[in-house]
């Protein structure tokens, strides 16, 4: 994803310090958890972001394994490197820049639905892998959400909602297909992975208002809305935001989403 906000390193600083902690650690604890990653093994975390995988497979692998943390934006890779002891690289999927069979365990948490073609990318994920060796993923599910619907509110009120969600499409091309559990079995099977597990969980987010809202700005939608007004346009959105926000959610904003986890066995 060319246009990607997380390439600002002020959008990377806020992404690490607010939403990993409030919706992306826990679902990549237990990611790593259902991969079993052993001690001493070699792991890669694709699309790691801050190091959200990062660590809790740092944590399983101990000090005699290696876990390489591997990102397109060299501003996630600068805030990562701050927390993480694993080794960071640029790169994407495809085109991991490693040979065949190197990791033992190779994870990508909240990646897939951004990438061009999921295919291509868990086929080279596959190909990293070694045989025996585990690759696991993580998606956003299905479940709306109080705080998100006052925000696409908020958002048809500025923009023409087809326009961006035609734009959203186009840079996060597979959100909504990994939204079901059997898509996200069927990616992972056609790319000949075996023994696939997929398991459903929900988890409780509590963010400021401010915060929820920061987020949303600095996100995907957020950017391509900014793009679609003027600066006295988005700066109304902006104050319309957070002045609603504070008023609905006060200084408690929670709510649950719901994550698959999948794992599967390169034969």
């Amino acid at each position: 994803m060319d246009a990607s906000p997380y390439l600002d390193p002020a959008v990377a600083a806020t992404f690490g310090r607010v939403a990993v902690p409030a919706q992306f650690a826990q679902p990549a604890r237990d990611l790593a958890a259902l991969l079993a990653i052993p001690r001493g093994s070699i792991v890669l975390d694709v699309g790691t972001g801050t190091g959200a995988f990062a660590r809790p497979a740092s944590e399983a692998a101990g000090p005699s394994g290696i876990v390489v943390g591997l990102d397109p934006s060299i501003a996630m890779l600068r805030a990562a490197e701050k927390r993480e002891p694993s080794r960071l690289i640029v790169g994407r999927t495809p085109g991991l820049p490693f040979a065949n069979s190197t990791f033992h365990t190779v994870g990508a948490s909240f990646v897939l639905h951004h990438c061009r073609s999921y295919v291509a990318a868990l086929a080279d994920m596959s190909r990293v892998c070694r045989p025996a060796g585990r690759v696991g993923l993580t998606e956003w599910g299905p479940m709306s959400n109080l705080p998100a619907q006052v925000w696409r509110d908020i958002v048809a009120s500025h923009v023409d909602i087809e326009r961006l969600q035609s734009a959203f499409r186009d840079l996060v091309p597979w959100e909504q297909w990994f939204e079901s559990p059997d898509n996200v079995e069927r990616a992972l099977a056609d790319a000949g992975l075996t023994a696939i597990e997929v398991t459903r969980r929900e988890y409780t987010v509590a963010l400021t208002p401010a915060d929820y809202v920061t987020l949303k700005e600095g996100g995907v939608e957020g950017t391509l809305i900014r793009q679609m007004l003027t600066d006295a346009g988005w700066s109304d959105f902006r104050r319309q935001a957070n002045d609603v926000f504070q008023r609905r959610f006060k200084n408690d904003l929670v709510f649950v989403r719901d994550v698959h986890l999948a794992v599967g066995t390169k034969p």
